[in-house]
């Protein structure tokens, strides 16, 4: 089991544990996490669970699909390290690992 610690742009921490098959959008909508909305429910139709990852942890998922790529071109704040949280899913042997939050998901 690995722990996602979600780093909202104040600085607050909200650690939370982690299952395999759960994404980082699941994760943080499940467990109330602010500043994860995931709206769509991980459809990937809205862009709303956008998130930073470094480039060790983005290495740890499957690349950005042409569909992740086109969400993202609709957000507003996104940067060379953003990702959509519905498609980080997290396995048995991902490690702990940090996703800073933007600073709202509209």
């Amino acid at each position: 089991m690995s722990t996602v610690k979600y780093v909202d742009v104040a600085g607050a921490e909200t650690e939370v544990e982690a299952e395999a098959g759960e994404s980082v959008m699941t994760l943080g909508v499940n467990n109330l996490v602010d500043g994860m909305v995931g709206e769509c429910g991980g459809a990937m139709a809205c862009a709303t669970c956008h998130c930073y990852v470094d480039e060790a942890t983005n290495a740890l998922f499957a690349p950005i699909s042409e569909m992740e790529e086109a969400m993202l071109e609709m957000v507003p704040d996104r940067k060379p390290n953003s990702r959509l949280g519905c498609q980080l899913e997290l396995a048995d042997d991902t490690p702990d690992i940090v996703v800073n939050l933007p600073e709202q998901q509209y």
